[in-house]
């Protein structure tokens, strides 16, 4: 490792960086655990203030892929990855993704337990509070995913080397590249994704790096709070990437009728609150504006993805499915199969 810190680390005038192979073999070494939790942190660093490049951040990806378990591929799935630092808002694309997958469109959902010096909520956290169980064998994740159409990958289960390096990250209490790695291994080799980011700079790293990680169609969007969740009260801008090009573009809520107020920040007993409340349908006056957020973010994955011919028949089918409570009776099949499929310690 000392050598490969060395390149990176001699400053502004010294340093340069890594080709793919080197990343690669870094990676290895990291992965392996050959190296110490001293040099996994100085190279981290270093990265950071260097500024990591596509084809390093393309090594850690590739490697990190191969050492994860070896899911089946649910290529035409949609991967949804928001913000590493947690939820610290109504987390809409829970109800969202039950809702899309209540019409047959399998959907992914990713991350780890919240580190330490994270305020926000996990998606983890949020759907262990709704009875999800996260402690399952391959397999059974694999039976029960295509009996709902819809799972959550725990991160450092799936893939060992981000569980060796957790204690380090949580030590560091920076984010890393690392952050970007975790949400584009793709495990199940989704063709699909719905990416969040918080700066514009991360769009133009994933417009290189999501069609090299197997996504066929990719939307990279600046949600709520860095979340792949479009607010209804301001326009948003969003960019298409496919492996032919990509292309810009901003949605307008108000262009179909959407108007509504900024969420307000909630902690993890709220969200979870409020998830339950949207997801069971309730239509009181009092949620409306989650209500009509998650409307509007299923439709326009329903229309992205090919899924309806029309923004409006996309909001027309997302309202009518959760009019149906469809997403509460995904979320009560997926719960009961997941405490049926719960690791138990053998006796």
């Amino acid at each position: 490792m000392k050598q490969w810190i060395k390149v990176i680390g001699a400053g502004k005038t010294g340093s340069r960086d890594l080709t793919y192979d080197e990343a690669v073999a870094v990676a290895h070494t990291i992965a392996r655990g050959e190296s110490t939790d001293t040099q996994t942190a100085t190279f981290l660093t270093a990265m950071r203030m260097k500024g990591e490049a596509d084809e390093e951040m393309m090594g850690f990806i590739d490697v990190f892929r191969k050492y994860s378990l070896p899911y089946r591929s649910f290529s035409n799935s949609l991967n949804c990855a928001g913000p590493y630092e947690g939820r610290h808002y109504f987390p809409v694309t829970i109800p969202v993704s039950l809702l899309i997958a209540s019409v047959g469109f399998p959907q992914v959902l990713h991350g780890s337990e919240s580190f330490p010096l994270q305020t926000g909520v996990s998606l983890k956290e949020l759907l262990e509070g709704l009875g999800i169980e996260m402690d399952i064998e391959t397999k059974e994740w694999e039976k029960n995913f295509l009996g709902v159409n819809i799972g959550f990958i725990w991160t450092d289960q799936i893939c060992p080397p981000f569980a060796h390096v957790r204690q380090v990250r949580e030590q560091m209490g920076l984010g890393t590249f690392f952050n970007t790695v975790e949400k584009v291994i793709n495990p199940v080799h989704s063709h699909n994704m719905i990416i969040g980011v918080s700066q514009k700079t991360m769009m133009d790293h994933l417009i290189q790096l999501l069609p090299r990680s197997g996504f066929d169609t990719a939307y990279i969007v600046q949600g709520i709070d860095g979340s792949e969740d479009l607010p209804i009260y301001k326009s948003s801008s969003i960019r298409k990437v496919t492996p032919w090009g990509d292309e810009s573009n901003s949605i307008d809520p108000l262009t179909f009728g959407f108007r509504g107020e900024p969420l307000e920040k909630c902690g993890k007993d709220e969200q979870i609150r409020l998830l339950q409340r949207v997801i069971e349908g309730d239509d009181s006056d009092e949620i409306h504006n989650e209500r009509e957020h998650v409307v509007f973010n299923a439709g326009l994955r329903l229309y992205w993805f090919d899924k309806v011919g029309s923004y409006e028949e996309g909001f027309q089918l997302a309202r009518s499915l959760l009019q149906r409570k469809e997403a509460f009776k995904i979320l009560e099949k997926w719960r009961d199969l997941s405490k049926r499929s719960e690791l138990r310690p053998s006796k």
